[in-house]
Order: C-alpha cells, then sequence, then structure tokens
C-alpha cells in the first residue's frame, strides 16, 4: 500500500469537515507542518480508520451528499478561486450543498 505524505498545503481534502477531525490510518503521513496546522485550527487528531457506520436495515433509505463532498468544494474554493476567508468558504460550500440536495429550488 502506497504511502500519501500529508502536508501544510494539501491537508484539507483529508480533513473530514463534517466531525472536523483528520484521520490518520496506515497510509497517510503527516508532516511537523501539517501538524502545526491542525493545531492551529484546532482539529483533532485520530490515529486509525474513521468507523464505519452502523445501518439499521428497518430504517428509511435516504440519499444523502456524500460527506467527501464538503471537503472536495471547500478545497476547490480555496485552490481555484483563492477564496481564503472560513466564514465565505463555510457559507458558500452550505449554498452549494443545498443547491444539490433541492435543485428545484
Amino acid at each position: 500500500m502506497a504511502k500519501q505524505l500529508v502536508r501544510r498545503d494539501n491537508i484539507e481534502e483529508f480533513i473530514s469537515h463534517d466531525e472536523n477531525r483528520l484521520y490518520v490510518g496506515q497510509s497517510l503521513i503527516l508532516t511537523p507542518g501539517a501538524k502545526d496546522y491542525l493545531q492551529e485550527k484546532n482539529i483533532t487528531v485520530v490515529y486509525g480508520e474513521p468507523a464505519e457506520p452502523k445501518i439499521n436495515p428497518e430504517a428509511k433509505v435516504t440519499t444523502p451528499v456524500v460527506t467527501d463532498l464538503e471537503g472536495r468544494i471547500q478545497q476547490l474554493l480555496q485552490s481555484d478561486f483563492s477564496i481564503t476567508d472560513r466564514q465565505l468558504i463555510t457559507e458558500v460550500t452550505k449554498k452549494v450543498l443545498e443547491k444539490l440536495e433541492n435543485p428545484g429550488q
């Protein structure tokens, strides 16, 4: 299994923003700069893979928007549009996710 180097400049794609955590599995290596960034942003580092959600077979089946999509949108706003204001990134991400969930509105 190939290892991935998590640096300060690519860390956003690895952060689980809905949980404000970074899961560090066996395939990730954190640089000191990445660790500093996580500490600055108060993001929790969890060593190990994220737990699989428990599925209730009797629960109503819905199709939620992929949670990783939120991180991808935020990364796109930062890298392609050079938006650095966290509040603006959060607001735009929220609007995009709402439009994806309710396209007719």
